[in-house]
């Protein structure tokens, strides 16, 4: 069983929706947590002194649940910022963050190094361009298309016509050569006026990454 204190600040970098008071859930991404502390970054600003909830989960490693903290620390950079976060968790929660690291950790080991985005919000290994259609759909919604113009493991960039909130998850059809995945992914970026949508994957199953990262290789060995 992992000690639940051994490691300070488990890199994770896990896609989360975080809500501060009455206002909408917005998209962030959790970087490091312990017990007692997490850091995440986001586009969206909070308040020094800040309360925030948000829910932690890594593929492959069971949920954690709802975590609160309070802001005690913010950093601006370019477009995003840093946030430093004092948080308060339960026996097993905190044994739910030590097994998510140990997993975020051994996935890290077996993909290509991360590469820095323009936003900083999508942690992604190897990106290559590309021109495909692919479907999309949000709950309860009929699947519709766009075009994707570029790919990684950690995430997509596509183009549509439809007006999509940030935060907003969708299920992704993602046609790969003779192969399709599916996979859950959240808006993380979009730039007004722009038809361009970054999405970040998550829930994504081993297979359907294994299969992205075959796709960028073989793309990347034939450029």
């Amino acid at each position: 069983m992992p000690d639940p204190h051994a490691a300070a600040l488990a890199s994770l970098e896990a896609p989360t929706m975080v809500s501060a008071g009455t206002g909408a859930p917005v998209m962030a991404i959790v970087e490091h947590a312990s017990h007692n502390e997490c850091r995440m970054r986001s586009v969206s600003v909070f308040d020094i002194g800040e309360r925030l909830e948000f829910s932690l989960s890594v593929p492959g490693a069971p949920p954690i649940g709802t975590l609160s903290g309070t802001v005690i620390s913010r950093k601006q950079n370019g477009a995003r910022y840093a946030y430093v976060l004092t948080i308060r968790t339960s026996p097993s929660q905190a044994e739910g963050i030590a097994r998510a690291a140990e997993v975020a950790h051994e996935r890290s080991q077996v993909r290509a190094p991360d590469v820095p985005t323009e936003n900083g919000l999508t942690r992604t290994s190897v990106r290559i361009p590309v021109d495909f259609e692919l479907r999309y759909a949000q709950p309860g919604s009929a699947a519709r298309v766009a075009r994707a113009t570029n790919i990684s493991t950690g995430g997509v960039l596509m183009n549509c016509s439809d007006i999509l909130p940030v935060g907003a998850s969708l299920e992704l059809k993602i046609p790969l050569g003779s192969q399709t995945v599916t996979v859950n992914g959240r808006i993380v970026a979009h730039q007004q006026q722009s038809p361009n949508y970054n999405v970040a994957f998550y829930d994504i199953t081993d297979e359907a990454r294994d299969t992205i990262a075959r796709f960028i290789e073989s793309h990347s060995q034939a450029a």
